[in-house]
């Protein structure tokens, strides 16, 4: 009996279409439409990988990508297609566009990618975010089209969130005197892996190093007093970021003077983060808050703010931005007084701004603005020395309510959800599946 009977018991592979990427698909091939109608053009060529996940609702090609491009899309009006190698159509098809309205352009792996290109774009007027081929770049205008978010993409983001602020937290309260940044990055690493998050830049900067090095990354120095672990991740091609700092068995007086500066600057850029508001009209309220904490110059030691998406930088908040925020747009605010280098990621809605990276768990400090209360994470203190062996008055410091010594987090972020490829076992199912042994796309093109 073979594998494709009905009569089979045995387990069957089976694909299901997602009906909401397909309609995020959809939504964003109408803006694509919108781009070709103005700039005239017949067909939009698609290179890079991050407007490949923003298009395909989150197609990943960096797990199969070379130095050289080897995956391009073919946008016109009435069509989308994949134009890829005989490698690679297999796990592009079934396991990142399945069901997404794609069509197929192969070749054989051995054949250069840009013949292909060439076979497609020949005879036609076409823009794209390369410049390949003779095309003409139009890359600007395509980045444009990746915001605002999408009701799916937004639903994505709260959901990578979780996952990233559980992993930076848990990681966090594991470290102890003598652990080296490297060994912290690695531990960070290997949560957010086991998730199918991809981690794009961990910073694990300890007792002060970012004072001098405002990106550092890790190296194998051991931590003695304190650190911050700091995250961008990346999941469906979408990014978050979020940063904590833990202190171990005291808080420094100076890092946490630091600390409280640097959260009433979070707190201002947080809030001023309003739909319709250029970026250029948030700045002043943000360099005015440096300046009432006697620190006027700080904020020329580094950048504060990205607006975040489909790249770790879509736009970067400067003095004279005039982006203008349109919601849902995910911002990753990231000041810093100092050592203290507090961040979150924020999503401006049309209502207000939504953290997204706020924790239940770790300790969190309030801070108002014209009126209103916005949280900002606090520091954690892990005391390893008795509480009888540390000297009194600097024990007062301890009693504030910003930071504490208790941190009940579970190791396992496990909560009945998954967030990689819908790859299910199925006997019964009648919704749009296929067999093994059947092929889910044609190489057949409208495009020929």
């Amino acid at each position: 009996m073979n594998s494709g009977s009905m009569d089979d018991a045995s387990p069957r592979r089976c694909l299901v279409q997602d009906t909401r990427r397909l309609a995020d698909v959809t939504e964003k091939h109408e803006r694509v439409r919108s781009l070709l109608s103005a700039t005239g053009a017949e067909a939009l060529l698609i290179q890079d990988p991050a407007n490949i996940a923003w298009f395909t609702a989150g197609a990943d090609i960096a797990r199969f990508a070379t130095d050289s491009c080897q995956t391009s899309l073919f946008v016109t009006e009435d069509a989308r297609l994949f134009a890829t190698n005989a490698v690679d159509s297999a796990q592009l098809f079934e396991r990142e566009a399945f069901g997404l309205g794609f069509q197929l352009k192969q070749r054989e792996w051995f054949q250069p990618h840009s013949a292909l290109v060439e076979d497609l774009c020949r005879g036609r007027k076409v823009v794209s975010d390369s410049g390949a081929e003779g095309t003409k770049n139009a890359a600007k205008r395509v980045n444009r089209l990746r915001l605002p978010l999408t009701d799916l993409e937004v639903d994505r983001l709260r959901r990578l969130s979780k996952v990233l602020v559980h992993a930076v937290e848990v990681t966090a309260g594991h470290i102890r005197k003598g652990v080296t940044e490297a060994a912290v990055a690695g531990e960070l690493s290997h949560r957010l892996l086991r998730r199918t998050v991809s981690p794009v830049r961990i910073q694990v900067c300890a007792d002060g190093r970012n004072l001098r090095y405002r990106h550092w990354t890790f190296g194998e120095h051991p931590i003695d007093s304190y650190a911050t672990v700091s995250c961008v991740a990346r999941r469906w091609g979408l990014h978050a970021a979020v940063s904590r700092t833990v202190c171990l068995d005291a808080v420094p007086q100076e890092l946490w003077e630091a600390h409280q500066k640097a959260v009433l600057v979070h707190a201002t850029g947080i809030y001023f983060s309003q739909h319709s508001r250029q970026l250029k009209d948030i700045w002043p309220k943000v360099q005015r808050i440096y300046e009432k904490c006697g620190q006027s110059s700080e904020w020329q030691l580094c950048d504060q703010a990205d607006i975040i998406g489909y790249r770790t930088t879509e736009h970067q908040i400067t003095p004279t931005s005039d982006f203008e925020l349109q919601a849902p747009t995910p911002i990753f605010w990231h000041p810093g007084v100092h050592a203290a280098a507090p961040g979150d990621t924020v999503l401006v809605m049309p209502g207000g701004c939504e953290l997204i990276t706020r924790s239940n768990a770790w300790p969190e400090l309030r801070v108002q603005v014209k009126g209103h209360d916005v949280p900002c994470a606090g520091l954690l203190l892990i005391r390893e020395t008795p509480a009888s062996a540390i000297d009194h008055d600097e024990s007062e410091l301890h009693r504030d309510p910003s930071h504490f010594t208790g941190f009940d987090l579970p190791d396992d972020d496990a909560d009945g959800s998954r967030i990689d490829s819908v790859w299910e076992l199925d006997l019964t199912s009648n919704r749009s599946v296929f067999e093994e042994n059947e092929s889910p796309y044609s190489e057949e093109s409208v495009l020929d």
